[in-house]
């Protein structure tokens, strides 16, 4: 038996070229569909008071809504708020804040992150909020330790005045999202304001 080595080798080329190409197509599908997150915020509609049923309570929050544009749901996904600039005698807050998702029961915690899934819907995330009856001016960050119930000067706690924070989403297997914005913590508890950088 005699073996045409040079028609083997095309052969053996011409199969390795087209292994190739099908990885680098599957690679591009995988791409295509990996989540990739999207900060929206509509002031008019992230901006209102709530009231709890269970609670009796009434509070006014900021929220951002968190888009998937992706094909793939984004994986245990966490969302860390940072402060860029306080007002001077904002001295007892720290510089990162893991934020609340609506919806999840933080009530066994009060502090870390509780990571969420993202398909295809948009998820709620609670950023900052006030609370009508409140003992001390200002708002606190919706951290879990804060959305307990327990409203005292804690790191959660922001003074009366303007903050710029940083709000960063991220996930582990996709593109995360962040952006800027301003918060402005008020001497009344209904003038909480919030809007984009």
């Amino acid at each position: 038996m005699i073996i045409n080595w040079d028609i083997l080798f095309k052969i053996g080329g011409l199969a390795g070229l087209t292994s190739f190409i099908w990885l680098l197509i599957k690679d591009l599908v995988r791409f295509y569909q990996k989540p990739k997150l999207k900060i929206r915020f509509e002031k008019d509609k992230d901006l209102r008071t709530f009231f709890f049923e269970d609670t009796k309570w009434t509070r006014k929050f900021a929220n951002l809504h968190i888009k998937n544009n992706g094909k793939d749901t984004a994986k245990r996904c966490v969302a860390i708020l940072r402060i860029l600039k306080k007002p001077q005698d904002a001295i007892n807050i720290e510089d990162e804040y893991a934020l609340h998702w609506a919806g999840v029961d933080y009530t066994h915690q009060t502090t870390g992150a509780e990571p969420v899934d993202i398909g295809p819907e948009p998820r709620r995330l609670d950023v900052v909020f006030t609370h009508q009856g409140q003992d001390i001016n200002g708002c606190w960050i919706a951290m879990p330790l804060a959305l307990s119930g327990s409203l005292r000067r804690n790191q959660a706690y922001l003074l009366p005045g303007e903050y710029e924070v940083e709000i960063e989403v991220k996930c582990e297997n996709g593109k995360g999202a962040k952006d800027k914005f301003k918060i402005a913590s008020p001497h009344k508890w209904e003038d909480l304001d919030f809007d984009r950088l």
